[in-house]
């Protein structure tokens, strides 16, 4: 897609028995079902923050990362960008140029939260 773009993977996690509810299925990010490599992607940092909350030190950082069209990731899966792992934010959605309609790609918003 880019030539100059990076590889990142796309995981999705696996299931394993609600431990709150024993009828139940809950996300196991410990034993995902795949993790898939996507080469040629556009990564571009997004500014970090530090939100305002009492008792709490936290730090959000993440990515903009720019996909080839057709790479299967929703609000579902997290993805490795430069070593970490981070939640995808809401739906991705296709890139269109104004000015030519080239549709270069998904845009997928992504975000780790620490502290």
């Amino acid at each position: 897609m880019f030539p100059h773009g990076e590889t990142v993977s796309v995981i999705t996690a696996g299931t394993t028995v609600d431990p709150y509810s024993s009828t139940s299925t809950a996300e196991d990010w410990n034993t995902p079902v795949s993790v898939v490599p996507v080469a040629g992607v556009g990564v571009e940092p997004r500014p970090s923050g530090e939100p305002v909350q009492d008792a709490r030190n936290a730090v959000t950082s993440g990515y903009s990362l720019y996909m080839p069209v057709g790479t299967a990731v929703t609000a579902r899966n997290r993805v490795i960008v430069r070593g970490g792992t981070y939640a995808v934010l809401g739906e991705p959605a296709v890139w269109v140029n104004p000015f030519t309609g080239w549709e270069p790609g998904l845009v997928v918003q992504c975000e780790r939260i620490e502290g």
